[in-house]
């Protein structure tokens, strides 16, 4: 098999995504000795090593890490200016997505039949996490959001705004009131989210006559995953102040109760973001579907 320079970069970019030189293979459908040879001619037309490789792994150089993040948006650009001109072709490929584990598992994933019959030759590598990933060093094509952005490296894409309530089960509730104000809300204990990725404690929000009050609580209790702090709520270690699509169920069947529902908390803003202004076909229709589900 004819291997170009830009088809190299395609293999480069899938070793180091699939974490081996077989993985990739298997993923592009090629033999294993043309990945070798690709990687090894970019590695002769850049003049530098790209990969560590050993019995056990493979590790990017220094060298290796530019190369990727480089490389990375230049081949979405190219594969997108492709796809521009064939707007009837049928969309196929994988498409890398990351989103928190609650969207993906009650949101998302119900609904993925109907994306499926529209794009049945997509294939979707999800992956559900509520710690900040690095899109471009894990080859992720867009990463859905919640909460202010501090990513400036990317593309930024507003796709709704997600209602927070602050409730508590009824157990803890009959045992240790029902806060009525700000004031009293500060004798009861919390579960407490911590950002995975800087560790620190994520204060709670209400808006007040004065504007929007940041508030940290005490806790027993501190989580840095969706399902595990829905959980902890239901087993009443505390008060809870989350996203209210994910809360609603419970809220109706009454595993939980809204508190001080007149200072709700500001909406947080939903977003989907990308490594590059320009968007392959599937990524932007799925973006689109996903739009359509909020």
């Amino acid at each position: 098999m004819q291997i170009n320079l830009f088809e190299s970069i395609r293999v480069f970019i899938e070793i180091v995504e699939s974490g081996s030189l077989t993985q990739a293979a298997e993923n592009l459908r090629i033999h294993r000795p043309a990945v070798t040879k690709a990687l090894q001619m970019l590695e002769q037309h850049s003049g530098t090593r790209l990969l560590q490789r050993t019995t056990r792994r493979i590790d990017l150089t220094p060298d290796g890490e530019t190369f990727y993040r480089r490389s990375k948006p230049l081949l979405a650009q190219a594969d997108a200016l492709l796809e521009s001109f064939g707007s009837d072709a049928v969309l196929r490929g994988q498409l890398r997505v990351d989103m928190p584990i609650a969207f993906a598992v009650l949101v998302v994933i119900p609904r993925l039949p109907e994306f499926y019959r529209m794009h049945p030759d997509i294939e979707i590598v999800l992956s559900s996490s509520d710690r900040r990933r690095d899109m471009l060093r894990e080859g992720l094509d867009c990463v859905l959001r919640v909460g202010e952005l501090d990513d400036s490296d990317y593309v930024a894409r507003r796709v709704g705004n997600i209602r927070i309530k602050t409730c508590a089960s009824p157990d803890y509730l009959a045992i240790h009131g029902t806060p009525d104000t700000l004031e009293d809300l500060q004798t009861h204990k919390a579960i407490n989210w911590i950002n995975s990725n800087s560790r620190f404690i994520k204060p709670w929000t209400f808006t007040t006559s004065e504007g929007t009050a940041d508030i940290t609580l005490p806790s027993k209790l501190v989580v840095d995953n969706s399902q595990a702090y829905i959980a902890a709520g239901l087993a009443g270690l505390g008060v809870m102040q989350g996203m209210s699509l994910f809360l609603q169920p419970y809220l109706d069947g009454g595993q939980l109760v809204e508190v001080l529902p007149h200072h709700p908390a500001p909406d947080r803003k939903l977003s989907l973001l990308y490594p590059h202004r320009h968007l392959s076909r599937k990524v932007r229709v799925f973006t689109e579907w996903l739009e359509s589900l909020l």
